[in-house]
């Protein structure tokens, strides 16, 4: 989701305290749309200085939803970061020459006797972020990758217009981080369970694996680690695909859903104008005479919240 002028969507969190954070979140989503359900992890810290003595701090966090195909003011990824598709030919070759042009900006010619040791470090580099020369080809490093085409200068970092879906090179890079973040697990095709719906079959798990890694995976290879995985159970029922053989379908396991949730900060996002922002299961379940805070989640769940907790993005 951007801001459709080269940003991503942010505020000014001007309240501290428990559960501010996730408020202003809560407020720049439904601000946008409305989506059943949210999670959010925070991603490393940056820390600026700004003019005089005063510090900016920034604190990214990744938001993982579940939308339709033809929901507006959702811009595809690979669209800002298109180096990172790497799931068919044409786009391993894109990588590849992105990569070549780097090391040809250290040296003109690759077998040249004068070249220093750094000169000689960088071109390994490169050909390790880009897959050059045959090299593996790693998805987690988008953020190392967006850090060298920005400071390079390459044009295929920023083409587009903002409109289009490009990004200032400020947000591109949390971008990239985000994407990062995402898929150092995939690596052993644990995926985060709220970008799945809740039954699945292998080719969709995979189909979503292959989207966020931005690689082709094997069929059978893929199959056999999934099922053998451990996190995923058999569910008993069959797709209702009309072509070909019913696919099982299959499901997280409760105890790495739990797990997971325990990993995230869950978005209280309302379908309807009328259900309250702060309305969460853990409040519905609980009873409001118990514990020494019952008054403050009767305020919670009686009262609008104070516009004072929100900020303009």
């Amino acid at each position: 989701m951007t801001d459709t002028r080269g940003g991503l969507p942010k505020a000014v969190l001007e309240h501290t305290g428990a559960g501010a954070i996730a408020a202003v979140l809560e407020s720049l989503l439904t601000r946008q749309r409305r989506f059943p359900a949210a999670n959010a992890e925070q991603l490393p810290v940056r820390v600026t200085q700004a003019d005089g003595a005063a510090r900016i701090v920034e604190i990214p966090h990744l938001v993982t939803t579940r939308m339709s195909l033809d929901e507006p003011g959702w811009v595809p990824c690979y669209d800002i970061l298109p180096w990172e598709n790497h799931r068919s030919e044409t786009d391993i070759e894109q990588a590849s020459y992105l990569g070549a042009q780097l090391m040809y900006k250290t040296a003109a010619d690759a077998t040249s006797p004068d070249l220093t040791p750094e000169q000689l470090l960088h071109r390994r580099r490169m050909g390790i972020l880009f897959a050059v020369n045959g090299r593996t080809w790693r998805p987690e490093l988008a953020t190392e990758r967006c850090a060298i085409l920005d400071q390079a200068g390459l044009p295929e970092a920023g083409q587009g217009s903002p409109l289009a879906g490009s990004l200032i090179p400020e947000c591109r890079h949390w971008l990239a981080s985000a994407l990062s973040h995402l898929r150092r697990p995939l690596r052993s095709l644990s995926m985060p369970a709220e970008l799945m719906p809740d039954r699945f079959t292998i080719p969709q798990f995979q189909a979503a694996a292959e989207g966020l890694l931005g690689q082709a995976l094997d069929k059978q290879v893929f199959r056999r680690n999934a099922i053998n995985s451990g996190f995923l159970e058999d569910t008993g029922g069959h797709s209702d695909e009309v072509a070909g053989r019913p696919a099982k379908l299959f499901r997280f396991r409760i105890d790495f859903t739990v797990a997971r949730s325990m990993q995230t900060m869950p978005l209280a996002l309302p379908l309807a104008d009328g259900l309250a922002r702060y309305e969460t299961i853990d409040l519905l379940l609980k009873p409001l005479g118990d514990g020494p805070h019952s008054d403050r989640e009767k305020t919670t769940r009686n009262s609008p919240p104070d516009p004072g907790t929100e900020t303009d993005p």
